[in-house]
């Protein structure tokens, strides 16, 4: 994520520093509404979360040689039906979503009340195909919460894999490394990103062995108290698919996500901004509004980053919002929370490359 400014890095300590100094200023500042801001609703959400003596594991797996790997663990969310409500876009993703979750709530339901009745097989095994920036990691996040929720999960977390978690070293890395992320992921979803790059070119890859190792371990049919989700570009996942038969039947479920439009980049910025209670003045607006779809217009569609984009220009805002803040001290203290043109940097984005030909 781009950073201008290291004395802001840590988005925890600038939370901090900016409810200190929200504290600090006198209480008699003038209350009056201000016209010039763009304002949606305000929501209040009770936002519970799950115990923190729950047994989640620790993030980390040993390979030989003693050499340790993280790997990134994702709790499960308190309201996911609500958290997917709030998706942009991802229209046809929620209703897929919803339906292999009302399939799972069914069988549950079936279980109940005819004990002896013939299930409906429901695979959780899924691809997830979209460009950086789509939303794969948040909707993986909500997945596992519903199958949690919904009983087809006993935990619901998600461990987060590359092809660098599996590979190691020394011969016999792999399938080390595969069975301690699958006892990791018990209960859970295991999410490994940019999956085709397990799909080497040279036949004794080693991230061959790795999807094999897991398409043998997920034969178990004693292993059902998990998902597997294999993230990444669109054709070279399906490449991945299609070279091998096996893999494609046992990943039945395929969702795939677009690029954000626009307006909906828009949109998941006024979402953002508000979880901080920051709000855009209209001139700060229409200046974002601009130059935001100027980006858009010039931006390389391999390597653009959709809503990490925003990300990535919010953090740059708030830096800048920061640092003016601290070195002019508003006179009220709502204005604080006002983001105003001078906030607003120029985007740099990095345009595609031409082509020279003869």
């Amino acid at each position: 994520m781009e950073n201008t400014n290291n004395w802001f890095n840590d988005e925890d300590e600038f939370e901090k520093l900016l409810n200190k100094y929200i504290n600090d200023m006198d209480d008699d500042s003038d209350d009056d509404d201000n016209d010039d801001e763009i304002d949606e609703e305000d929501e209040t959400e009770e936002d519970t979360s799950f115990a923190d003596d729950e047994d989640f594991p620790s993030g980390e797996i040993e390979q030989n040689q003693g050499i340790s790997v993280k790997v990134e663990i994702l709790r499960p969310i308190p309201h996911p039906n609500e958290e997917l409500d709030k998706l942009v876009g991802c229209s046809d993703i929620k209703q897929r979503m919803d339906e292999l979750v009302a399939l799972t709530n069914y069988n549950k339901l079936m279980r109940e009340q005819f004990p002896n009745s013939k299930q409906h097989e429901v695979s959780l095994h899924s691809v997830f195909l979209g460009r950086p920036g789509t939303g794969k990691t948040t909707v993986c996040k909500i997945f596992g919460s519903l199958l949690r929720q919904a009983g087809a999960l006993s935990k619901g977390h998600v461990v987060v894999c590359d092809r660098g978690t599996f590979i190691g070293t020394l011969w016999g890395d792999e399938e080390r490394s595969v069975r301690q992320v699958l006892e990791m992921a018990k209960g859970g979803v295991l999410m490994i990103d940019e999956a085709y790059l397990m799909n080497g070119k040279n036949d004794n890859d080693p991230g061959k062995i790795v999807i094999q190792l897991l398409m043998n371990i997920l034969a178990d049919e004693k292993q059902r108290d998990i998902a597997v989700v294999l993230c990444g570009y669109k054709e070279p996942m399906m490449k991945l698919l299609d070279s091998n038969p096996g893999l494609y039947s046992r990943f039945p479920n395929k969702f795939e996500f677009t690029d954000f439009t626009v307006d909906e980049l828009l949109e998941i910025t006024l979402q953002r901004v508000k979880e901080y209670g920051y709000k855009f003045t209209a001139k700060a607006w229409g200046k974002y509004c601009t130059i935001l779809a100027q980006a858009y217009k010039m931006r390389d569609a391999e390597t653009w980053g959709n809503a990490r984009f925003v990300a990535n220009q919010l953090e740059r805002i708030y830096i800048q919002h920061a640092t003016r803040c601290i070195k002019q001290r508003p006179k009220r203290k709502q204005d604080l929370l006002l983001l105003t043109p001078e906030d607003i940097l120029p985007i740099d984005v990095p345009r595609q490359k031409t082509k020279i030909g003869f």
